[in-house]
C-alpha cells in the first residue's frame, strides 16, 4: 500500500473516530440524565433505537481504533514523522469544542422541554379516559353515593365491585381509586374502599376500614377542601421520577361527596417513533 493512501486512511480513521466520540460523549450526557433524573422523553421504539445505535457506535469506535492504529505504525515504519508535514490546523479544537458545547446544550433542551411536553399530553390522556368512564356511568356514581350514606359492610362491597368495574371496562384505563371521609375518634381521616373483603359464616361481608394516605404537597389539602364542604374543581398532577399520573376528580351526590382518583404510570414519552 502506497504512502499516500495510507496517510489518507489514517486521516479519515482519526476524523471518523473523532465523530464517532464526539456523538458517543453525547449520547453518555443523554444516558447521565435520562438516568440520574429517571426521565425519558422518547417513545419506547425510539427508546429502543437509540441504546441500538448506542451500543452500535462502540463497536464503531474499536474497529476505527484498530485501523487507526494500524495505519499509523505502518506509517512510522514506511517513513519519518518529520518527512509528512503534518501540521495541526489553528482553531480547530475551539470549534470542535462550540460545536459541542451547543449540541450538548440543544440535548438537554430537547430531554427537559420534551420530558415536560410528553407528561402534559400523557396527562390530558388519562384526563380524557377519566372523562369517559365518569360521563358513561353517572347512574353507578349515584349509587356509590348512596351505599356511603347506608355505610352497611355489604354497600362497602359492592361499592368496591363498582370500582373494579368501572377500571376494568378497557385495557388502557387507568386505576381507580375510590376516596371518602369519616372520622376516628372524633378526628377527620380519609378512607379508600378495599379490593378484597372477607365474609362470616353466614356469609356477610366483613367491612375492615382502609385509609387512604394522601401526600403532603401532593393532594392532602385539596382533599381537605373537598371533604370540609368547599367547591374544588378536578386536580390532575404528575410526579417526575416515578412517572405517575394522578387526576382526582370530586363527586358531589345527594347523599354524600367522595373523590374517584384515577392513576397511570408512564416511564415513554411522546417524542419520536
Amino acid at each position: 500500500m502506497q504512502l499516500a493512501t495510507k496517510t489518507q486512511i489514517a486521516r479519515l480513521t482519526l476524523s471518523l473516530l473523532t465523530l464517532v466520540s464526539f456523538i458517543f460523549l453525547l449520547g453518555v450526557l443523554v444516558i447521565v440524565l435520562c438516568t440520574g433524573l429517571q426521565i425519558n422523553p422518547f417513545r419506547e421504539t425510539t427508546s429502543s433505537l437509540l441504546v441500538s445505535a448506542f451500543a452500535g457506535l462502540i463497536g464503531v469506535a474499536a474497529v476505527l481504533v484498530l485501523l487507526n492504529v494500524a495505519t499509523n505504525v505502518s506509517l512510522i515504519a514506511d517513513a519519518k514523522i518529520a518527512e509528512l508535514n503534518i501540521e495541526a490546523r489553528p482553531g480547530t479544537l475551539r470549534k470542535w469544542s462550540i460545536v459541542f458545547f451547543t449540541t450538548a446544550f440543544l440535548l438537554v433542551f430537547l430531554i427537559f422541554a420534551g420530558t415536560y411536553l410528553s407528561k402534559e399530553r400523557f396527562l390530558r390522556v388519562v384526563h380524557t379516559q377519566a372523562d369517559e368512564v365518569l360521563s358513561a356511568n353517572q347512574p353507578l356514581l349515584n349509587e356509590i353515593s348512596q351505599l356511603l350514606a347506608s355505610g352497611k359492610p355489604d354497600d362497602y362491597e359492592r361499592i368496591s365491585g363498582i370500582r373494579s368495574y368501572l377500571q376494568n371496562q378497557r385495557q388502557d384505563l387507568p386505576e381507580l381509586t375510590i376516596i371518602y371521609s369519616g372520622n376516628f375518634t372524633g378526628k377527620p381521616a380519609l378512607y379508600q374502599t378495599p379490593t378484597y373483603f372477607f365474609h362470616d359464616d353466614k356469609g356477610n361481608a366483613k367491612y375492615d376500614p382502609v385509609y387512604f394516605r394522601c401526600t403532603k404537597n401532593l393532594d392532602c389539602d385539596y382533599l381537605a377542601k373537598f371533604f370540609s364542604g368547599e367547591k374544588v374543581e378536578a386536580f390532575q398532577k404528575y410526579t417526575l421520577r416515578d412517572n405517575q399520573f394522578y387526576i382526582y376528580i370530586p363527586f358531589t351526590g345527594k347523599e354524600s361527596r367522595f373523590v374517584l382518583l384515577f392513576e397511570r404510570t408512564n416511564s415513554n414519552g411522546k417524542i419520536g417513533l
